[in-house]
């Protein structure tokens, strides 16, 4: 194939990305259509005991780890607009609740069931309860590509108001079976009072913009051999 043959089948996929309806991989919704699944590798989204840990345990709509609710990290318990009122104020958006644990952050992981096409992790974040009258948290994001793990970029939550974090990989990037993004929810020094709701979601291209995508890998493949 011809140069300007590439370079047209590279230009068309951008269009079609930018203006294409992206899907979304929402994890506040994951939990409303499964609000009882167990906690598995199985699943698109799951929990981690610190980054590559232990699985955390299920109970009935959320997970957790040994001990709680003392010196737990604590996934998936659902929060809705005004609920989790105290210092900090409610929930201003449907979220879910996360708590880290003393130096072991708590890990929502999103590892799609089939290959999927990324930019970025997109986290909304906000203390609720009795959150100010701890620390705050960090929220680090990392990739897991090909058995390779990279840090994505590490933000702190500690006021009142709610935020929208974009972590983004350095391109569009297929995600195949083993590879993941995990958000780990660190205690910032302190894990007493890290109440915190948030919410999760990943935007894709449509299936002809991934399509699109894949061709254009292939033909830049093929003129390298």
């Amino acid at each position: 194939m011809k140069t300007s043959s590439l370079a047209t089948v590279i230009t068309l996929a951008s269009l079609v990305c930018s203006a294409a309806h992206a899907d979304v991989h929402n994890f506040r919704d994951w939990l409303t259509a499964n609000p009882t699944t167990p906690n598995s590798t199985a699943n698109e989204w799951y929990g981690t005991i610190g980054l590559g840990g232990a699985m955390m345990t299920t109970n009935g709509s959320y997970w957790y780890s040994p001990g709680y609710p003392n010196s737990t990290p604590l996934i998936g318990i659902r929060t809705t607009v005004g609920s989790d009122n105290g210092a900090a104020g409610p929930a201003t958006f449907d979220g879910a609740w996360v708590h880290s644990g003393p130096g072991v952050p708590a890990v929502l992981v999103f590892a799609p069931t089939v290959s999927t096409w990324v930019g970025a992790m997109n986290i909304q974040s906000e203390l609720i309860a009795n959150g100010l009258s701890g620390n705050g948290i960090t929220i680090t994001v990392y990739a897991t590509i090909a058995g390779n793990t990279t840090s994505l970029g590490t933000t702190t939550l500690t006021g009142t108001n709610s935020q929208i974090d974009s972590f983004n990989l350095p391109n569009l990037t297929q995600l195949n079976a083993g590879d993941s993004l995990s958000i780990a929810f660190g205690d910032n020094g302190s894990y007493l009072f890290d109440h915190v709701n948030f919410n999760a979601w990943i935007t894709v291209p449509t299936p002809g913009a991934a399509a699109l995508l894949t061709l254009a890998g292939l033909v830049t493949s093929r003129r390298r051999r």
